[in-house]
């Protein structure tokens, strides 16, 4: 029988954990001195949530229907092993897909802490799938990344944007979206590639492993000017990976699936209300990739450079 998680707090309005690095803190010292939409929740509060609905999940597994515990498993050693899957998962429906993911989530939260975002990645029929945030997945540029041993490790470029106000959840216009974002963050999103072969681009296989979503490495936060209107949002977005050796690794000049920066967050809204789910004051969206994903072929010192109309932004580390 599905598992009622709706009582689960999935939205940490204190922002990104802090692993002493600089952006990062900044990010959570601007939520503290904001104040606004309740109060903080500490990861012991978090995990303790976390662990008492997965408890209650597997208690209920006699009775729950497949594929629901085979793929869970799955998902589950796959994602705590960081191991590519050896067979693929059973066939899922987007309402299991969906499932799986919020198992998989409560199973990392005592480690991971809770949700700060969503990201918009795309399958490869063109399908949007969403993908949670959580608070520890959070590094800023600089950082030294741990490499899978048993599983590829796809880079992509994203950008970020910070929501400054729950009143976006209702916006309807492309004017009143673009009011409720203050920042613009360059990013590079890590993920492991864990499904099997076959299912790397289904929707609901990658909705079910949350996409293999391992670290995102932040750059230095670019303001988006109060006074700002749409026209800024319809300019070029450019962003472009270098190797160690001075090789371009993927460039692109927009988002995934051709649609502008305010389309996304849309698309990010109507994917979160179908789940009964919506935006808060403080959360990061990632819009999409811009160019290609990239595999790494070994560890090394990688470069990504972004320019977007709010300014120049850079974000550097290295797999090892």
């Amino acid at each position: 029988m599905p598992v009622d998680v709706d009582g689960i707090d999935w939205h940490h309005v204190g922002s990104i954990h802090n692993q002493g690095q600089e952006y990062v803190e900044r990010f959570w010292a601007r939520d503290e001195e904001r104040g606004a939409g309740g109060c903080r929740a500490t990861k012991t509060r978090g995990a303790g949530l976390a662990l008492g609905a997965l408890v209650s999940a597997f208690v209920g597994m006699a009775v729950y229907a497949e594929p629901g515990p085979e793929g869970l498993t799955q998902v589950l050693n796959a994602h705590r092993s960081r191991e590519r899957m050896r067979q693929a998962l059973p066939d899922l429906n987007a309402a299991t897909a969906t499932e799986i993911q919020d198992f998989l989530l409560m199973n990392l939260a005592p480690d991971e802490g809770s949700p700060v975002g969503y990201l918009r990645e795309m399958a490869s029929d063109g399908t949007p799938v969403s993908v949670v945030l959580l608070e520890n997945l959070f590094t800023s540029s600089g950082a030294t990344l741990r490499a899978a041993q048993n599983a590829k490790q796809l880079v992509q470029l994203e950008l970020l944007v910070r929501i400054n106000s729950a009143q976006i959840d209702e916006a309807g216009t492309r004017s009143s979206v673009a009011a409720g974002i203050s920042e613009v963050v360059p990013a590079v999103v890590v993920r492991d590639q864990l499904l099997f072969s076959a299912q790397q681009g289904d929707a609901a296989a990658l909705t079910a492993i949350n996409a293999g979503v391992r670290y995102l490495v932040l750059g230095r936060p670019l303001s988006v000017p109060l006074w700002e209107n749409t026209q800024y949002w319809h300019k070029p977005f450019g962003a472009r990976l270098v190797g160690r050796d001075g090789q371009i690794l993927s460039q692109g000049h927009s988002l995934a699936g051709g649609i502008s920066p305010l389309e996304a967050v849309v698309e990010i809204k109507r994917m979160l209300h179908q789940r009964g789910r919506s935006l808060r004051a403080g959360d990061l969206l990632g819009l999409g990739a811009i160019g290609s994903a990239v595999v790494l072929s070994g560890a090394g010192r990688l470069e990504a450079d972004f320019d977007t109309p709010f300014g120049w932004g850079q974000v550097i580390f290295a797999l090892h």
